[in-house]
């Protein structure tokens, strides 16, 4: 008895050595594999400063919402340029230059992480965490912006649609069975809606004053020198004029400042009002890109750049000097043709 109870026990402890040196083998094999992804992530985690940067810099000047299904993808072989007016021929084309502005967008150093999910959770994070940054900023000066009293924004919770004059700016008629138009009075000079679009961001002071208070400070909204301080986002990203993306930006951060909405949802669609703000982007930016070398757009974008980035200490006549170019480029706008090719911006709604 004695001697089979050693033997059981004996078979036992081989069982369990065989299982150990089992054990021991797999542990091994892993080893590498786990180096291996720990030496990647660290790899990643190195860029991580860069790569938020420059993705605070895209979500303003370039894309506002950008596909999470593009974000990883390989840069094309030959894309469509991302300034091409062929931009939106197709699904196909847009794709391509969607990503050949990614990669203009970020620096070399940074396209051999961009395949990877690090990149791209880090990108639609930063983009969100910025864009409401900016309007806790704009909220506090949105009232001189706009020359309405401050209340209507600096409280999120304000009731704007009860406001007559934030309702005629959005072009909404009733306040029973709400419609928000998609180019709203706000975006044209003298709140004159154009169905053919031929003026529209006509109003570009307004855009302007957005632009301003974002990329150089809200400051600079009363200051004529181009200063700002270090911390500037003009400064940090050294932005020195403006894209078709961060006008898209303006305009639709414009909209969202004078709906009812509370917070800017990161799905792009506004919960209270229902506005797709998501889809304005992409709208408002398809219609510069593809006009932006018109007559009337460049005429705009070159106002907008110099209510920005003009470096001048203010002075009686520099102040002056200021109202007598809006006034000569209003003038400009209001005879120019902004499609000299005799396209309507209307098709771009087709």
């Amino acid at each position: 008895q004695t001697l089979k109870a050693l033997q059981v026990q004996m078979q036992r402890l081989q069982a369990e050595n065989r299982s150990i040196k089992e054990e021991n083998k797999t542990l091994h094999a892993d080893k590498p594999k786990r180096k291996r992804r720990a030496d990647t992530q660290h790899e990643f985690s190195v860029h991580e400063d860069t790569i938020t940067i420059y993705a605070h810099k895209y979500g303003m000047m370039v894309e506002m919402f950008p596909s999470s299904e593009l974000l990883n993808k390989k840069r094309p072989a030959s894309p469509t340029a991302f300034d091409s007016s062929e931009r939106y021929v197709t699904a196909a084309t847009e794709e391509t230059a969607f990503l050949d502005e990614l990669y203009r967008h970020f620096p070399e150093l940074l396209h051999k992480v961009m395949e990877s999910s690090f990149f791209s959770d880090l990108v639609l994070k930063s983009i969100p965490d910025a864009r409401a940054n900016e309007i806790k900023k704009l909220r506090g000066v949105a009232g001189d912006i706009f020359g309405l009293p401050a209340k209507y924004f600096t409280n999120p919770q304000y009731d704007r649609a009860s406001v007559p004059e934030i309702r005629q700016l959005l072009g909404v008629t009733s306040t029973s069975n709400v419609v928000y138009k998609t180019f709203p009075p706000v975006l044209f000079p003298k709140l004159i809606e154009d169905k053919s679009l031929k003026t529209v961001f006509g109003n570009w002071e307004l855009l302007a004053r957005i632009l301003k208070a974002s990329l150089r400070g809200v400051a600079s909204l009363h200051q004529e020198s181009s200063g700002g301080g270090a911390h500037t986002n003009s400064l940090k990203w050294s932005v020195h004029q403006i894209t078709p993306g961060s006008i898209a930006w303006a305009a639709v951060i414009v909209i969202f400042l004078l709906s009812p909405d509370t917070e800017f949802s990161s799905s792009g669609t506004g919960k209270k009002s229902n506005i797709c703000y998501r889809n304005l982007f992409h709208l408002y930016k398809k219609v510069l890109v593809t006009k932006w070398a018109t007559k009337r757009i460049a005429t705009i974008v070159t106002n907008i750049n110099h209510y920005i980035f003009k470096a001048a200490k203010a002075s009686a006549f520099d102040s002056a000097e200021q109202d007598d170019h809006a006034d000569a480029i209003n003038h400009a706008l209001a005879v120019l043709e902004m499609d000299s090719d005799s396209e309507s911006d209307a098709e771009l709604n087709n």
